[in-house]
């Protein structure tokens, strides 16, 4: 068991965080203390080579001014106040012999003639190297510079007390790097946690939701931003799939209301003709009868499908280039004949080209719907108007006519799915047009107002981004 919530913790986000914090935060000390650690040593370096440089140039000045015997007893003088152990003096020449020297025993075999021919060659003034002393397991830093005609002088200064001071920085620095990175575990963890309740609020409402709490939201205000963008993607994911609920469960109650009467329509008649003996006409206005009653079913049926996928975003609009002057002009003269055996004046008002990209087969099933409605509501001797425009980057579609019009109760509910006023419920149809119109309107980002008046009319406006 124990194990087993190890496992489980190591496999956590937190857990993980928490590392990459911790790891993030010891490299980069580490980084930090090795540029402080060379610094530190490169200063005291450049401090020591110049405290050599000056002693040197003491030196060769008293060269200068008192001669080899001068910087004899000087040297003499300067090795019996220092340690032998921790500095040395050496004069020699060109050739590596040793005019005089302190107290050598102590640093083993140092390099004379070696170095003096390099800085011949190179043309050097003086050269600072860092030596090894094996039999000490020490080193030394040295200065090797010409203070005199064929006079080449050395002085060696044991970097022990450097050494130990910077292991006592080095010892005291990982011990402070131990105690923040315990302190920067337990910051990660806690900055870890705080950063992973959101999404543990995330996945409590979806538990939520999973559980039939369909209503419930992710709360967004006041979260990281990328918490409240996974929570607003989220919602929407919701909105979308309580739309999808919604319309599979308005599909349900249309199938178990309005597809009823067909089905009992289609049930009666082959009753009846059951009831007795029939000719073969009888028969035949029969199946006519109950294909007339099938088609008007599928045509139900396949509309609120379409509604349905249009609503939910399931059936994507092909964009394609098209002539919608053109389009609107067949849909017109399609229902023209309609109109003059109804005596309607249907007139257009169109621009002679307008080029828009959207879903064609949409748009002119839009402009069939409404100019159908259009024309038939409006009585004998009245007008419907089509017209089209484009400006300030939109499209808007207009139908107006002097039908019957719409009242204010019903003009609130005209897009809803089997609704029919009660004025239209003598004509044909059974209300499902202005909720395909509004539903692929909708899914192309167009909008649809209505404007209506009692015996006077009504006018559909759409719009459209060009």
């Amino acid at each position: 068991m124990f194990l087993e919530k190890i496992h489980n913790l190591r496999k956590s986000l937190i857990f993980r965080l928490t590392i990459l914090y911790a790891v993030a935060f010891a490299v980069l000390s580490a980084i930090g203390f090795l540029i402080f650690y060379y610094r530190i040593y490169a200063v005291t370096m450049e401090s020591l080579d110049l405290e050599l440089l000056e002693e040197t140039q003491k030196y060769t000045a008293l060269m200068k001014e008192e001669g080899l015997e001068g910087a004899r007893s000087a040297i003499a003088e300067e090795a019996e106040s220092e340690n032998p152990d921790e500095d040395f003096f050496r004069l020699f020449n060109f050739k590596g012999d040793i005019l005089t020297s302190s107290d050598m025993s102590s640093w083993g075999t140092v390099d004379t003639q070696g170095i003096s021919s390099k800085m011949q060659k190179e043309g050097l003034s003086y050269v600072t190297q860092t030596i090894t002393i094996p039999e000490r397991d020490d080193t030394a830093r040295m200065i090797t510079a010409i203070v005199g005609p064929n006079t080449v002088l050395q002085i060696g200064e044991s970097l022990e007390e450097v050494n130990d001071y910077l292991d006592i920085f080095l010892k005291l620095f990982s011990i402070l790097i131990f105690i923040l990175i315990i302190v920067s575990t337990i910051i990660g963890w806690l900055l870890a946690k705080r950063a992973t309740i959101d999404m543990a609020e995330v996945t409590q409402t979806a538990e939520e939701i999973s559980n039939g709490s369909y209503d419930r939201r992710v709360q967004i205000k006041g979260r990281f931003k990328e918490i409240e963008r996974l929570g607003a993607t989220f919602n929407r994911m919701l909105d979308r799939i309580q739309s999808l609920l919604k319309s599979m469960k308005e599909i349900n109650d249309n199938i178990a209301h309005d597809l009823r009467s067909p089905l009992a329509r289609i049930r009666g008649i082959a009753e009846m003709n059951l009831l007795k003996e029939k000719s073969i006409d009888e028969y035949k206005d029969m199946a006519a009868s109950t294909m007339e009653e099938c088609d008007t079913l599928i045509d139900m049926i396949n509309t609120m499908l379409d509604i349905t996928e249009a609503e939910a975003g399931v059936n994507e609009v092909k964009a394609e280039e098209f002539e919608l002057v053109a389009l609107i002009r067949e849909a017109c003269e399609l229902f023209r004949p309609i109109a003059n055996e109804k005596k309607i004046n249907l007139k257009t008002n169109l621009p002679e080209s307008l080029t828009f990209k959207s879903d064609r087969k949409k748009m002119q099933r839009i402009v069939t719907n409404i100019l159908e409605n259009a024309i038939k509501f409006t009585p004998a001797d009245g007008t419907v108007a089509v017209s089209a425009a484009a400006q300030d980057g939109e499209v808007r579609i207009e139908f107006e006519d002097t039908g019957m019009g719409i009242s204010e109760n019903d003009l609130h509910h005209i897009f809803e799915r089997f609704y029919r006023c009660d004025r239209s419920r003598s004509q044909g149809g059974v209300g499902l047009g202005l909720s395909l119109v509004k539903a692929y309107i909708e899914s192309m980002n167009g909008t649809i107002r209505v404007w209506s008046t009692i015996n006077q009319g009504s006018l559909f406006a759409l719009k459209f981004a060009l």
